[in-house]
């Protein structure tokens, strides 16, 4: 069996592309028309309709507020870097600020030990934030780092300000990281603090910082929303 040359365009796709049409004349903040007009205008299924508008959530082009759908505020790009989000959001001219969400003082269990090279139950202190850019909630973070590296943190760090320039106030270097990406979906509790619908797509990013010697100085778990946040990456041969 041949595979047809050109696949067949469904439905809702055109719906689609015709409410895509009709946000690039609109502006950011503006109210998206309502199911029953845009069905009307279209001649189209509520579910079909329903169908593209997902899409659209997705994509980032509308955002609910409330029982309200409005017009969304382009994405936030920012590069996959080793530096602090909030610096980088507030070089493009945007407000950025980080939420406190709570400290904590724990144990390192025998999967973190592994990873930042330490003994099982060796102090943690873990920061636990949420970063907004322009007033909108776009991603929790939770940092994990060895107690010993950063003693009278949780009493004197102020959590809006970037936790790598404390760092490098103390004289810890970042050398490199890894970080590992994969879609998901968040669960009740970050759906609540990140004020979405529990469908909303997000990144997850997963990194172990080292500085110069190769010695660990945190592990992170970052999730960000993928319809308000994009990231990009430059490579070189």
């Amino acid at each position: 069996m041949v595979a047809d040359a050109e696949p067949r365009v469904l439905k809702h796709q055109i719906v689609r592309k015709n409410l895509d049409a009709l946000l690039d004349e609109m502006s950011p903040g503006d109210p998206f028309p309502s199911e029953r007009d845009l069905a009307g205008k279209y001649d189209v299924a509520r579910e079909t309709l329903r169908q593209a508008i997902r899409e659209l959530l997705v994509a980032g082009r509308i955002e609910r507020r409330g029982r309200a759908t409005v017009v969304a505020e382009p994405k936030v790009v920012l590069p996959l870097a080793i530096g602090s989000y909030t610096e980088a959001a507030r070089e493009k001219g945007m407000t950025a600020t980080r939420i406190l969400v709570g400290w904590t003082l724990d144990a390192a269990d025998d999967e973190l030990a592994t990873l930042l090279h330490i003994e099982t139950g060796s102090p943690i202190v873990q920061l636990e934030r949420v970063f907004t850019t322009d007033g909108v909630r776009v991603g929790l973070e939770r940092t994990r780092i060895p107690g010993y590296r950063v003693p009278g943190l949780v009493e004197t760090f102020d959590h809006r300000a970037s936790l790598y320039t404390e760092l490098d106030r103390r004289g810890i270097r970042f050398g490199r990281v890894i970080d590992s990406i994969e879609t998901v979906l968040p669960d009740a509790r970050e759906a609540s603090l990140l004020a979405v619908d529990a469908r909303t797509p997000m990144f997850l990013l997963n990194r172990v910082s080292y500085d110069a010697d190769g010695v660990p100085i945190e592990q992170r778990r970052s999730l960000y929303r993928g319809d308000r946040m994009t990231f990009t990456a430059v490579m070189e041969a």
